[in-house]
């Protein structure tokens, strides 16, 4: 049992080391990053339920043959391709619920990297508990691919939702329109989860159709994205804490 457990648990726990290491310019509350790291794992959960509940109640649904179109002489279902996107928006969903209900009301979401790095742990224990999953269905292989692909895939999807996070609490901070103070942020934080949804779905949507190369240049485009905000938000945050 533990050596399973460890093979689940240590590639998380290492990547999660690897992004707590992007920044050095503050120190970050430690305990904060593991209680996001479960409760990536718990949201994980919460994903599952509302995958199944759009397969099982709705038209979309991963086999669903009809209607068809074709794309660069690709027979596409209009309807699978939906419920790849829908996987998107739930998941990046379920993420937000942790960043929304652990740090947004918090004192450690003070600058736009904070959000950067919390988004991504929460996708690192997200991906954490998939890989029980994996592991049950399809063996060490499979897990060991996901720790080199999917893990940090994962991570890179989330981060314009942490991103815009941040922005969206520093708006939210700063603003003094008592009438109209809460539309900006709330629409910022809709902003970045839905860039975020829509990168995880298209990842999804490459694998259905069995497009890995398409699908690996995806991760490629979404780990420049990571980089240029990470760029942006960490020269924010250290003129933020020089200042």
């Amino acid at each position: 049992m533990l050596p399973i457990i460890g093979i689940v648990l240590v590639p998380g726990i290492l990547w999660g080391w690897v992004f707590y290491h992007a920044q050095r310019y503050k120190k970050v509350y430690l305990p904060l990053l593991l209680v996001l790291f479960l409760g990536g794992m718990a949201c994980g959960m919460l994903a599952l339920v509302l995958n199944h509940a759009i397969e099982k109640y709705t038209l979309f649904w991963p086999e669903a043959p009809l209607p068809q179109i074709i794309v660069l002489g690709k027979s596409i279902s209009l309807l699978s391709s939906g419920f790849w996107f829908l996987v998107g928006i739930n998941e990046e969903f379920a993420k937000l619920l942790v960043l929304l209900a652990v740090v947004f009301p918090s004192r450690h979401l003070k600058d736009p990297f904070d959000g950067i790095l919390y988004a991504a742990v929460v996708s690192v224990g997200f991906a954490t508990m998939e890989n029980f999953y994996y592991l049950d269905q399809f063996g060490v292989a499979v897990v060991a691919t996901r720790t080199v692909i999917t893990i940090p895939a994962h991570a890179f999807m989330s981060v314009p939702m942490g991103y815009y996070a941040a922005k969206s609490r520093i708006a939210l901070d700063s603003s003094q329109e008592i009438k109209f103070r809460y539309f900006l942020p709330m629409a910022t934080i809709i902003q970045g989860w839905l860039i975020s949804a829509f990168l995880h779905g298209l990842y999804d949507f490459f694998l259905s159709l069995k497009m890995e190369r398409e699908a690996y240049l995806l991760i490629i485009i979404m780990g420049c994205i990571s980089l240029w905000l990470g760029k942006i938000a960490l020269r924010e945050s250290r003129r933020k804490v020089e200042g």
